[in-house]
């Protein structure tokens, strides 16, 4: 099986914790994931060993710099949620008695939400299972590389010997992880023929598998081994591996496969001298029995703080047992008990004496180990020693938690860079592990007085994280120097006691705003230069200021519009007869009839927000004004209007440079063009005169560069006004259309479909040549290479309409063009499609908007039956009054279209308009 080492990778943590209880547990707290990665430790199953991230692959658990995932169940199992990953290498470690100290104990309390305290995991250590209710006598850390792609994984001395060969590996002579396999198969006597799996649960066939048997049985001699001494092990392993291979061949064998004598041998390699004899050996074991009773005795103790200790325990020399050795007939045992020395531990013969003068207890939880050597002969070295632990309670006088000076520092930092504003939401989660130290270990819980500090924030504490978050909307503003509270409760059961408060001074909470947009403020002054005003005639128009006002805060917004800068000030100058209001949407309606005649009129807008529930707004932009037509006399005879649609001699007049597009299918004209008057002819220029460069025209459906490169070159010339090589013809102005005779025996016919006329004066037209061609022409200031938002075009809710472009090559190889109009209907990642001229297609589609590149990009791919499973992309390119121009193209399984332009409109009365007199296409 391939294998990906992660030994070495830099990748980010997603983790569950798992944890234990006293005397080693088999609940795997916390939930895994579905589908995660189930995780075995072995040379027996190891029951309640701990399971981690060696992040700087040295072999050591360092809880201050590791990550801990939990501990093995007594099957050796530990479950990983599924896609977490590594930033060192995955490990194990063994814990004997006594091992477990606050720091790891606290950290197992952390991952296990059923424990109150560090104290349930003082008493954590390892089994192995081959040998069920005894701990293990060896610590030791072994590692596995393991795969992304697997969902299974193990870690057993074999494993380890691969993460040592690994180790072995520089940044320029690394060794690959198929390379260490190959060579720790090699030194355990595997062969292509009959190759080893390194990865395997061997333990479970153990006992009716002769191969396994012999694995398992190396298991084990390297476990003793390495736990002599983990260095040189390291250094000598390849050496070891293979002695302890040929040990294995000796001892295990048909006969002697699955008993308990072979079980309990426990032979030893010399880690410093691998080529020394081994030593034979039995496991020594702790009896029971004995130590039930011990226990029993050790927990009817009744020992309560400030008083003095001097009892006795007697401790059964058959504590502990050599059961395989017949040359060993007793074990010596001594005893430690952890604390500061409060509490002394004295173990002669069988008598252990508790002693204490005045009891001043630092902790609730005491254990007390005791230990014995393991050797193979009486007078032989010490292989191993074994531990057992026994723990008992101390009442304590409950004391209230104290602040850690450091961590509450550290946090005032934090806080010290936090950014609030008025009104604005805010979200803040620190850690509050350590800020407070109990001394009785008690479970803490932490409460802060920020709500009453700032109306709007909230706190709330994770226990199982030790996390504070702080959240919600600042009410006040320009607060400075306020400071908010942490405290901490030690829940104890007898005498609940809480915290002196931590005191942290919290940063300047800014003002709110509401920003105004200039560029929306521009437009809807625009806006109202279009407005007539006249005295007698009746008026009705409105305006969206949603778009004006911008800000971060979350509240209930107002709005306002009236003649006057306030509701109780009289305004100079109201067009009386005209009414202003505005609805909560922002939308501003001014309607009536003009009484008389008004010049300077000016129009307020402002913009409130209220998050805190008063009356009164919390926060008001500043007051926007737009200046409004003066109203008009009736008697005033206004200049005379040129027809809605149809050229004139004003089009010729302004010599403009305008720009002109094709809407022809997949042909991408444009150029610049101008209407010129010289007095004598009326002549239509475009791009340059045959012969000439053709530098002011070009085609966005070229392939050798983008659309907006080809706009781009065009906005880069100079005035095409002042450029001699124009490519001009005359024409004939006759009942609004345009006639040329640019051809012999041909005469094109330009008719005016729809016209704009800006308020600058300005005109955009669509315009028809000869039946069939469509075109686009626009004499504003707006660019070649312009690019709107997507997003202001299309949104959910929004009714679109299209014009789509067919070509069909007759019998003479010319081309005829065909006209067809639809209706989009937008959702926020969804649309409908329906024809409408003519009628009879439907299709649905999935929606996107692109805004990852330089220009805003929509997305639009078909999936109904009746389509043909396009993706068709679109950019907004200029606003076109009643419609707006964009550049299109599609993909299928066929390839990619070229760009051209496209047509769209919200107006469904313009759009048909335009499209019905133009060749449709056939249902």
């Amino acid at each position: 099986m391939k294998k990906v080492s992660l030994l070495a990778a830099s990748v980010a943590l997603a983790l569950v914790g798992c944890g234990g209880s006293d005397g080693g547990s088999d609940t795997n707290t916390g939930t895994p994931s579905a589908g995660g990665i189930i995780i075995t430790g072995f040379d027996g199953y190891f029951k309640n060993a701990v399971v981690f991230d060696d992040v700087n692959n040295d072999g050591v658990l360092d809880v201050n710099v590791d990550t801990v995932f939990g501990l093995t169940k007594a099957d050796g199992k530990i479950t990983l949620p599924k896609g977490t990953e590594f930033q060192g290498s995955l490990a194990l470690k063994t814990l004997k008695p006594g091992d477990t100290d606050k720091a790891l104990a606290a950290k197992l309390a952390a991952l296990s939400p059923a424990a109150d305290s560090y104290s349930d995991f003082m008493n954590t250590y390892t089994t192995d299972m081959d040998h069920e209710g005894q701990p293990m006598a060896n610590a030791v850390v072994f590692r596995a590389p393991v795969s992304a792609e697997d969902k299974t994984a193990v870690i057993s001395p074999l494993t380890d010997l691969v993460a040592i060969e690994m180790a072995k590996g520089t940044a320029e002579n690394p060794v690959s992880e198929e390379a260490a396999i190959a060579a720790v198969t090699a030194a355990l006597g595997g062969t292509d023929e009959q190759p080893i799996d390194l990865f395997s649960d061997f333990v479970k066939d153990s006992k009716t598998n002769l191969e396994s048997a012999k694995l398992h049985k190396t298991a084990q001699i390297l476990t003793e081994s390495k736990a002599k001494n983990p260095v040189a092990y390291e250094q000598n392993s390849a050496e070891i591996a293979a002695v302890a291979q040929e040990e294995s061949e000796k001892i295990v064998t048909d006969e002697t496969m699955g008993s308990d004598d072979l079980l309990n041998q426990k032979p030893v390699i010399n880690p410093s001298a691998p080529t020394a004899p081994v030593v034979s050996n039995y496991k020594l074991l702790v009896n029971e029995d004995a130590k039930i009773a011990i226990q029993k005795e050790i927990s009817a103790l009744a020992i309560t703080e400030g008083q003095s200790l001097n009892t006795t325990i007697t401790i059964p020399a058959a504590l502990f047992q050599d059961k395989y050795d017949n040359v060993q007939t007793s074990v010596q045992a001594v005893a430690e008990i952890n604390g500061k020395g409060e509490i002394t531990a004295n173990l002669v013969g069988e008598t252990l004496t508790l002693s204490a003068n005045n009891l001043q207890p630092t902790q609730d939880i005491y254990t007390i180990t005791l230990k014995a050597e393991d050797k193979a002969t009486a007078n032989s070295e010490v292989l191993n020693t074994l531990s057992t632990t026994f723990s008992f309670k101390v009442e304590l006088q409950n004391s209230a938690p104290v602040v850690d000076t450091d961590t509450q520092t550290n946090i005032q930092t934090l806080v010290d860079s936090w950014k609030m504003q008025q009104g604005a939401a805010f979200s803040q989660t620190f850690s509050v592990d350590g800020l407070f130290s109990d001394r009785e270990g008690d479970a803490l819980t932490y409460t802060t007085n920020i709500n009453s500090v700032v109306p709007g924030l909230t706190s709330k504490f994770n226990k199982n994280t030790s996390e504070m978050t702080i959240s919600g909307t600042p009410q006040p503003k320009n607060l400075g120097e306020l400071a908010f509270t942490i405290i901490a409760d030690d829940g104890h059961p007898a005498t609940r006691l809480a915290s002196t408060p931590a005191s942290f001074t919290l940063p300047a909470i800014e003002a709110g705003e509401i920003a105004i947009d200039t560029n929306v403020k521009a437009e809807l002054q625009e806006k109202t230069t279009t407005w007539q005003l006249k005295v007698g005639t009746a008026f009705n128009q409105t305006l969206n200021i949603s778009e004006l006002f911008d800000s971060a805060v979350n509240g209930d917004v107002q709005y306002y519009a009236n003649y006057a800068e306030h509701d109780n000030a009289p305004a100079s100058n109201p067009i009386n007869g005209v009414n202003v209001t505005v609805d909560q949407s922002g939308l501003v309606t001014l309607v009536g009839t003009p009484t008389q005649v008004t010049n300077g009129v000016v129009l307020y807008l402002a913009q409130g927000i209220n998050f805190s529930g008063g009356e009164d707004n919390d926060i008001e932009s500043e007051m926007v004004l737009l200046n409004l037509p003066n109203v008009q006399p009736a008697d005033e005879t206004l200049p005379p209007v040129e027809p809605e649609l149809g050229f004139t001699e004003t089009h010729f007049n302004t010599n403009k440079v305008w720009k002109m597009g094709s809407f022809a299918d997949r042909d991408g004209e444009i150029g610049h063009a101008m209407l010129l008057n010289n007095g004598q002819n009326l002549q239509f220029c475009w791009g340059s005169q045959d012969g000439a460069d053709q530098q002011y025209a070009s085609n966005i459906s070229r392939w050798d560069q983008s659309a907006y490169t080809t706009l781009a070159r065009l906005d880069t010339l100079p005035n095409y006004a002042d450029y001699a090589q124009r490519d001009c013809w005359d024409v004939q102005l006759k009942d609004g259309k345009l006639y040329d005779n640019a051809d012999a025996g041909e005469t094109y016919v330009y008719e005016m479909l729809y016209q704009n006329k800006t308020a600058n004066g300005d005109y955009q037209i669509i315009l028809k040549i000869n039946g069939d061609e469509l075109f686009w022409m626009d004499s504003t200031d707006a660019p070649f290479a312009q690019s709107l938002s997507v997003s202001d075009k299309v949104a959910d809710g929004k009714i679109e309409f299209d014009m789509t472009v067919e070509s069909e090559t007759l019998a003479d190889e010319s081309t005829k063009l065909y006209y067809a109009a639809g209706k989009f209907e937008y959702a926020s990642a969804a649309y409908e499609y329906t024809s409408i001229m003519p009628e009879g297609f439907y299709t649905p589609g999935e929606l996107e908007i692109d805004e990852t590149g330089e220009h805003e990009m929509l997305i639009l791919k078909e999936t109904g039956d009746q389509s043909d499973y396009k993706t068709r992309y679109r950019y907004v390119n200029h606003n076109f009054g009643d419609f707006y121009v964009g550049i299109k193209w599609s993909e299928d399984s066929y390839g990619t279209s070229s760009p051209d332009f496209g047509l769209y409109s919200y107006s469904q009365e313009a759009m048909e308009k335009v499209v019905s007199q133009l060749p449709l296409l056939a249902d």
